[in-house]
């Protein structure tokens, strides 16, 4: 079930303190014209032994579940207005009915809506795109979908810790980030941190990005 049925797209409630439940995506024949309507998601999936990208639109006459790549997930309108979504990989679950198709997106790890009205998750999303940069650049694919098809493999609650992590150390071992957002993004994350050791899902070792892509 959606968690509003009236908007084009919404999140579930989650404990994560650094981002969102279960994602929503309503994408209609009619538009409402009342909020934002979605026209199209573009995304990147599991397929056979690959990867390969995705634009759902309705109706929708293909497969009705995939395997969600870890990355951005963009939802687009008739307006070319975009709302971006960070996602750490999970499932989407396909749905289409005469006069719309759903889409429901799932993951053990949250998802981030990538706003201006919310800057540090912004930031966080920003440096979890340079971890993944910079573990690209290290292996230096030889094709496009080559490191989709390793980041696609790891467990997205694993890759939100080793993403978290790795943040955690960069922010102990530099004096750089002493302006307001960067404190509140500080607070955030000791606070999801610590809700999670309380809750005995921070493990005391937690594999790096380099060990957890590969060579």
């Amino acid at each position: 079930m959606m968690a509003d049925k009236d908007l084009g797209y919404s999140f579930h409630s989650g404990q994560n303190c650094l981002g969102d439940g279960p994602l929503d995506v309503i994408l209609r024949t009619i538009p409402t014209r009342e909020h934002f309507d979605p026209e199209k998601v573009h995304l990147v999936v599991s397929a056979g032994r690959g990867t390969q990208t995705l634009d759902i639109h309705h109706p929708w006459r293909q497969g009705k579940q995939f395997q969600v790549c870890p990355g951005h997930i963009r939802i687009s309108d008739r307006f070319q207005k975009v709302v971006n979504v960070f996602s750490f990989g999970g499932q989407v679950v396909i749905t289409a009915v005469s006069d719309h198709t759903l889409c429901q997106f799932t993951s053990p790890a949250p998802f981030l809506e990538v706003t201006d009205g919310c800057p540090t998750t912004v930031l966080l999303v920003n440096e979890v795109d340079i971890l993944l940069a910079e573990q690209r650049a290290r292996l230096n694919p030889r094709t496009p979908g080559d490191f989709d098809n390793k980041l696609i493999t790891i467990e997205p609650f694993l890759l939100f810790l080793s993403c978290l992590n790795a943040i955690r150390i960069k922010i102990v071992q530099s004096s750089h980030f002493s302006d307001s957002t960067w404190r509140h993004f500080k607070h955030d994350l000791n606070v999801e941190i610590t809700r999670l050791q309380h809750a005995d899902r921070w493990p005391a070792s937690i594999p790096n990005l380099t060990e957890l892509i590969g060579t």
